[in-house]
């Protein structure tokens, strides 16, 4: 019983694509050509590199200055 509903299904679902129209006219309208816009997406990579080497180098005089007191 399982197999013919299986088997059933998988017609409909093929019956049913099949019965789209094939034209270019049916479909909906092509989208209007907007020209992209220019956005610097990359502009303040080199800050946001300094800005974490620079915060690194705080990490390991921190560390460093923490561990001399310790010893």
């Amino acid at each position: 019983m399982v197999t013919i509903l299986t088997l059933l299904l998988f017609l409909m679902n093929g019956i049913s694509m099949l019965g789209q129209s094939s034209t270019a006219s049916s479909g909906p309208p092509p989208p209007a050509q907007r020209t992209p816009v220019d956005l610097p997406i990359d502009g303040s990579v080199y800050l946001l590199l300094i800005a974490g080497l620079v915060y690194g180098v705080y990490l390991i005089i921190k560390n460093k200055r923490v561990s001399d007191t310790h010893s």
